[in-house]
Formats: C-alpha cells, structure tokens, sequence
C-alpha cells in the first residue's frame, strides 16, 4: 500500500472526512488532500501524526520469510516460515471456505470457523499440510498457531520442521516439556 492511499485508507476507517482529520492532526484540509492524492509527500512524523489522529498506529514489522521444504517420505514439498506472525482478530476467528477456488488441494471444500478451536485445528492442519505462504499469511495466527500445536495432525516431516519456531515462542516451561520428550504426539481416536 502507498503512503498517500494508506493516509486515505485510516481516515476512511476512522469515518472522518478531511476536514475533521486535518483539525485533529494539526494540519490543514488542502495539505491532507494532496498528500493523500500524492501530489505532496509529508514527513514521517507528520505522516505517523495523522495516522495516530485517525486513532491507528504506524509501525514497521519485519517480513515474514518463507522457505519451502523438500518432500519426503511420500509427502510433497510444504512451506516453512521463519518466524510467527499476527492476523487481526476479525481474520483470526473469522468463517473461512477451505481450499479457496484456486487451491488444488487434494481437500473437498468445507467452511472452517476459526473462532472454534477444534476448526480451526483442522483448518491449520490442511494449511500447514497443503498451503503456501499466502495461505498461511492469510488464515494462521502465530499466537494461537502455538496455542494448539500439540492437538495438531500433522505428517511427522512439517512436525520436526516447525518444531523448533514452535519450541522458541512458547513460555519457558512449555518449550522444556516439548524438549525433553514429556510430551508426545497422541491422535485423536
């Protein structure tokens, strides 16, 4: 997204016209609109200053990397991030169709409510199994990803390979049970 239609899109999500942004940020209703036309670029104090008037947040995050992890064992090559990200709660615990219209996923399509926990477990496995990056931006939350990952299904190959990730963003405590062996895979009966 471009500065200037990021600027747009936080005051529309605010439900302020330009006037009233401009007043709470200090500025004035024409220098809003050209920079949110880009015909004027702001600072990013001043850019960060209108943000935060339209009640949101700037921040930088880093990327979230992935690499894509060789078959074996009879499975296909799957996806591993580098680190766990965040969805907004709406996408977190939102109703999704799984696989989309352009997933060749070896998966009839099933709607997943993700606000269910046993769901959205299902949910994570068929992405974590079937998915690519994008899906996984789209659908998994790396909080609640670590939250269930002990009640996941997953073939022991994308098991071993996000264990670690898994092992390095849970609480002290938990991680050492993971590491020490105490705690072992059971699938449901």
């Amino acid at each position: 997204m471009s500065g200037h239609a990021l600027l747009v899109y936080a005051r529309r999500a605010a439900g302020l016209t330009q006037d009233a942004l401009a007043r709470l940020a200090g500025t004035s209703q024409p220098t809003l609109s050209a920079y949110e036309r880009g015909t004027k670029s702001p600072s990013l104090a001043v850019a960060e200053r209108i943000i935060e008037a339209a009640h949101h947040r700037l921040e930088v995050r880093p990327a979230v990397e992935f690499v894509e992890v060789p078959g074996q064992y009879g499975l296909h090559p799957f996806w591993l991030a580098h680190q766990l990200w965040q969805l907004d709660p709406q996408r977190a615990f939102a109703s999704v169709l799984l696989p989309g219209p352009r997933h060749p996923w070896p998966a009839p399509r099933q709607q997943y409510h993700l606000a269910d926990r046993a769901e959205r477990a299902r949910a994570y496995e068929l992405i974590l199994r079937e998915g690519g990056p994008t899906d996984m931006l789209d659908f998994i939350d790396g909080a609640l990803l670590v939250d269930i990952w002990e009640d996941l299904e997953l073939p022991d190959p994308i098991r071993r390979a996000w264990q670690p990730l898994i092992r390095k963003t849970l609480p002290e405590q938990r991680a050492a049970t993971l590491a020490s062996g105490e705690w072992q895979y059971q699938p449901r009966a």
